[in-house]
């Protein structure tokens, strides 16, 4: 949060656990300490979820492309993206291991945009899961 400017764009970058609650945690109290919201990438086939779209649009969703992403922040907001998107939150395990593969098009947007990047990353967000699923251990079975 320190690193978050009190105003002008910053591209947010982090990783996607199964369930990213960390990250909506963190949008919240973005905008509970600083009144501002941060925008944030999502996979296409999010779009696609019937009804989906009102809780997309109130939590200022969007899908790119690059352009629409530079444009957002040149306007001066806050934007998330996870580079390994829903391969990282399927695919990966409790030692965090990032699968961006050739995804960089983030680091792009920064250049193009002029924009810092602050990394996030919630340290034990695995063990997060375990307390909600019950389970003692975290194996790519489990969950």
């Amino acid at each position: 949060m320190e690193k978050i400017p009190e105003d002008g764009p910053a591209l947010i970058i982090f990783y996607h656990g199964a369930i990213p609650i960390d990250f909506y945690y963190f949008m919240a109290k973005i905008f509970t300490h600083t009144g501002r919201t941060c925008r944030v990438v999502a996979d296409h086939f999010v779009f696609k979820i019937p009804g989906f779209s009102l809780l997309l649009d109130v939590l200022c969703v969007l899908h790119g492309p690059r352009e629409k992403c530079v444009e957002i922040l040149r306007s001066g907001h806050l934007l998330a993206i996870s580079p390994g998107g829903v391969r990282e939150a399927l695919l990966s395990d409790e030692t965090y291991n990032i699968i961006w593969g050739n995804r960089k098009g983030f680091a792009q947007v920064a250049i193009d945009a002029k924009v810092p990047i602050i990394p996030m990353f919630t340290q034990k967000m695995a063990m997060g899961i375990l307390h909600i699923t019950g389970k003692k251990q975290l194996t790519k079975s489990s969950l």
